[in-house]
């Protein structure tokens, strides 16, 4: 569903356990939000930081829909 935060789970090699240990829940539950494209804010904003991306970047439902293109 977010490309580009996939994008940026695979460039840094992260595990979907590493993902949900971002946002402070566990590897099932990640997934689960992944599938509904259902993240709390406060989820949405622990990405941004831990990548240093903007939510718009990371969360765009489209393609070239983010201006950051870097990794």
């Amino acid at each position: 569903m977010y490309a580009n935060l996939l994008e940026q789970k695979d460039y840094y090699h992260l595990t979907d356990e590493d993902m949900g240990n971002i946002i402070g829940v566990s590897r099932n539950i990640y997934s689960q939000k992944l599938r509904s494209g259902r993240f709390w804010p406060s989820e949405c904003r622990a990405f941004c930081r831990y990548f240093n991306k903007s939510f718009e970047y990371l969360f765009a439902t489209e393609p070239d829909c983010g201006t950051d293109r870097s990794p």
